[in-house]
């Protein structure tokens, strides 16, 4: 792997504070890279176990793409959800155009676009998720405002609406609802377009913003958490002069906590911290100036890329202890902040491009602490910024198979291979 040094991250890091800035230095360091370290292929199975890997919508003109690495896209009857575009993936999103929403079944072959929305991002798509075998959930925006709707498979029809936008759900039990308008503001790889920036009075009001409970029966919604109550939770005088947001959320296995990230701007640098709920309390778990991806284990063990006592790296986090435990392998591959999803005792994991402009999929196995490369990816460098094409990898709920996007063969498709050989 053509990886990039650590010096060379130094001054990556040392850029944030000024984003125009390091964007443009990136394009023109990353470009001259690719041209000097660029490879014969485009893709390349590492693993003898894995035959084959398989793009969804092969015949199909238009770009496709699941979405964020937290959600398995799959039923347990092979109907696989899959966002379709019309729009060139290489460009931002816009509210002025529409995605499809499609299920793919994985056996007979055979595409039906269900629906569409006009509230999607390139990394996350419109956060469609499964419910049930029969429900999906997914985020449009209609009337003026975010909401979203589900649809069911056997009804062959939208069956609910809700005035909330969901970002993380506990099947039919309820869902967490946040602020994309705020997300627009602060990080527009996962917000939305249909509305106009929140103004500085609004990005200032910590009491009306947070995080909401969406009941799924009635549709009502609580406010679990304004970002009062979160920046009052082991408060730092700096945050009285910080824009605020939460973002990933995420519910444990059994529905009874979830964790999120919040971030804090002063200016233009970022501040993270990781917070977790029972629905009861809030408590902070990880407060060391950077959290990235994250993923559940199993109910007390969240593992993820973050800082840990000066030192960036992948570790796991007991949420009843505090505990936090290294895990060297992963971070010694020195890959960056990758997204990693479990299944027992299985992590599957992605890199950013390399200099080469590859971008690497590896399998790790928690009890025998070996990793596994399975594939290299080519990543073009027309696709950047909020228009890249991390893999976003995740498990099917069986563990046999891995989902991922990827723009190896110039357009976003949505992908996957078989691992049930190895696992």
């Amino acid at each position: 792997m053509a990886l990039f040094t650590a010096k060379e991250r130094l001054i990556a890091s040392l850029l944030s504070v000024t984003p125009g800035f390091k964007l443009f230095v990136k394009k023109v360091y990353v470009t001259i890279s690719a041209l000097i370290f660029r490879k014969k292929y485009t893709s390349k199975i590492l693993e003898n176990r894995v035959f084959q890997m398989i793009r969804a919508c092969p015949n199909l003109e238009q770009e496709t793409f699941f979405g964020y690495y937290d959600k398995i896209p799959l039923t347990k009857d092979s109907e696989l959800i899959v966002h379709v575009s019309n729009r060139d993936t290489k460009l931002s999103p816009s509210s002025e155009d529409s995605i499809g929403i499609g299920i793919w079944n994985i056996k007979n072959k055979k595409l039906k676009i269900i629906s569409s929305s006009r509230s999607y991002t390139w990394q996350q798509g419109t956060r469609s998720q499964w419910l049930t075998d029969d429900l999906l959930i997914y985020n449009d925006f209609e009337q003026g405002k975010y909401l979203s709707k589900v649809y069911s498979l056997s009804d062959q029809k939208i069956v609910k609406r809700f005035d909330y936008s969901v970002q993380d759900s506990f099947g039919t039990d309820y869902f967490l609802s946040i602020n994309y308008r705020r997300i627009m503001n602060l990080r527009p790889d996962y917000g939305y377009r249909n509305l106009p920036p929140l103004n500085a009075n609004e990005m200032r009001d910590l009491v009306h913003d947070g995080i909401w409970k969406v009941d799924y029966e009635s549709g009502k919604g609580v406010m679990l958490y304004n970002l009062e109550n979160i920046v009052s939770c082991q408060p730092k005088e700096i945050f009285a002069s910080c824009l605020h947001k939460v973002n990933h959320v995420m519910i444990n296995k059994d529905g009874n906590g979830f964790i999120f990230i919040h971030r804090f701007y002063k200016g233009k640098r970022r501040f993270d911290r990781l917070m977790y709920s029972d629905f009861k309390s809030l408590k902070v778990l990880v407060d060391d100036g950077m959290v990235s991806h994250c993923c559940w284990v199993d109910e007390c063990t969240i593992f993820g890329y973050f800082s840990h006592q000066g030192k960036n790296g992948y570790y796991y986090c007991d949420i009843e202890t505090g505990n936090i435990t290294p895990c060297p392998i992963m971070t010694d591959l020195q890959t960056g902040d990758g997204h990693p999803s479990c299944h027992g005792d299985w992590i599957v994991f992605d890199s950013y491009p390399d200099k080469s402009r590859m971008q690497h999929l590896f399998l790790y196995n928690r009890k025998t602490d070996q990793v596994l490369p399975l594939l290299e990816l080519y990543q073009s460098v027309k696709y950047i910024g909020e228009c890249r094409c991390d893999l976003h990898p995740r498990f099917s709920k069986d563990g046999k198979l891995v989902f991922f996007d990827t723009v190896y063969s110039g357009k976003r498709s949505l992908c996957f291979i078989d691992i049930s050989q190895i696992v």
